[in-house]
């Protein structure tokens, strides 16, 4: 059972959804994202795809930590919302997660706002 001085539950992102124009949501995360987060950001991130938007912008500018786990979701997501004619955003101000992005090349995919 975990408790609150478990580090395992610490580590949990918070989401945050708010939708701020009528074609626009934005998923707001606090944390690191990695394969023990993945399955939650998934479902921000499905949540908010199921509203009729044409942008989903992923915030996070309060995430250390971004895994190859994470990055697939994010790169999911990315392809879906292209394949209905919408786009993925990303805020993303950590200069270590946008080279990651830059280094798999992500950064051609999702749409990444510095």
């Amino acid at each position: 059972m975990a408790t609150s001085d478990d580090p395992q539950q610490s580590a949990q992102p918070a989401f945050e959804q708010e939708q701020l124009e009528e074609r626009l949501v934005v998923v707001r995360v606090h944390g690191e994202l990695d394969i023990g987060s993945a399955d939650a950001l998934r479902r921000a991130l499905d949540e908010a795809e199921s509203k009729p938007v044409d942008v989903v912008r992923l915030d996070a500018s309060d995430v250390g930590f971004l895994d190859s786990t994470a990055l697939g979701v994010i790169l999911s997501c990315a392809q879906r919302m292209t394949g209905r004619g919408g786009r993925l955003e990303l805020l993303c101000t950590s200069p270590a997660i946008r080279r990651v992005l830059d280094m798999t090349m992500i950064s051609r995919t999702v749409h990444v706002i510095p």
